[in-house]
Formats: C-alpha cells, structure tokens, sequence
C-alpha cells in the first residue's frame, strides 16, 4: 500500500480530538476484534463503520493509531482510511505525527500473491484535501501548509501493483495548543 504523507503537530489529546470531531472513526486494531464488531453490530442492525486495516510499519514500529470516514452501506468497498505514528522526535516543542492516507474506491488483484486487496483512487492528492477539509472544518487546525521535498515522489506503483500520481506536496497541519490542556488530560 502506498499512500500520501501528511504531518501533524499536536499533543496526541489534540489529535484524537480533532479526528473525532471531524467524524472520524477508529478502526478495529486486529481481524479478532473486527469479528467480535461485526456480529454485535449485524445483532444489532447497526452499521460496522470500524472494520481493521492491516498494520504497517515506520519507525521500526505499527501505527499509533488508525481511522477511517466511511459510509455504512459501503464501507467494505470504499472508505478513506489512515493511519498515524507518532515521529520520535519533537519539532519546535510539539509533538510531531507522521500518517499516511488513502482512499478505498473498490477491489483489485494483489499482484504479489493473485489475491483479492482494495484498490485505491490513484490521485492521492484528493485523498490529502479531503483529509485537509475534514479536519480544517472543525474550527480547531491554527495552521496549514503545504511543504515540497526536494525530491518529490509524483508517481509509482503501490505494493499490490496498483499505480499513483501526486504534486509531491505534504500536507501539515498545527492544532489548537490548547486542546487537551484542560484537567486530568494526559499526552501519549
């Protein structure tokens, strides 16, 4: 899986705030849990919004967190989904998080094993403006810039043989300071 970088600077309260605020979800942890989910929520004829998404690497360790924003009837074909690690390094006395994003628009051949693996929307840049917009609309992101590396990765192909286009450019965004501040609130 190949997705689009954005940057978070936040204390991780701030972050899971902003995220819930914006309607996001967090996913299951592991397919165990996703089965316990599943058969409660079909029991009660809720919607399963939460289904897992695989575990992947940076830092030499699985991600902090993963969310998704999906709608019920289609979250097992489309969703948009991410996933955030904490960087081991501050940046300018804030804690710094590192996610990757992309959206689900269906299914396709995993070329690595001729199995069955969602397809992404291979103009990841929408995936990064839709995370951008959610997010901005809850009133509680200070900041956003838009960063260009020297070397901008503008197209490849995904794991599973899928392709991607990009601008090259990341997304960061500042959260309100004062999120999580308040009495009893702790940082990851």
């Amino acid at each position: 899986m190949t997705a689009f970088f954005f940057l978070i600077l936040a204390s991780a309260e701030a972050m899971r705030s902003v995220f819930k605020a914006a309607g996001w979800v967090i996913v299951d942890p592991d397919v165990r849990g996703a089965l316990v989910s599943g058969v409660s929520a079909s029991l009660s004829e809720e919607a399963y919004l939460t289904l897992p998404m695989a575990q992947l690497y940076l830092f030499d360790r699985p991600q902090d967190f993963g969310w998704a924003h999906a709608e019920p009837i289609k979250v097992v074909a489309s969703r948009h989904h991410l996933r955030v690690w904490r960087a081991p390094n501050p940046v300018a006395g804030s804690m710094l998080w590192v996610g990757a994003a992309t959206h689900d628009v269906g299914f396709e051949r995993d070329r690595r094993n001729n199995g069955i693996t969602h397809k992404i929307d291979p103009n990841v840049d929408l995936e990064r403006d839709y995370v951008e917009k959610t997010l901005t609309a809850t009133g509680l992101v200070t900041e956003v810039t838009y960063v260009t590396p020297d070397h901008p990765l503008r197209e490849a192909t995904t794991a599973t043989g899928g392709s991607f286009q990009s601008d090259g450019k990341v997304l960061v965004l500042k959260l309100d300071a004062s999120i999580g501040t308040a009495a009893g609130t702790t940082n990851k």
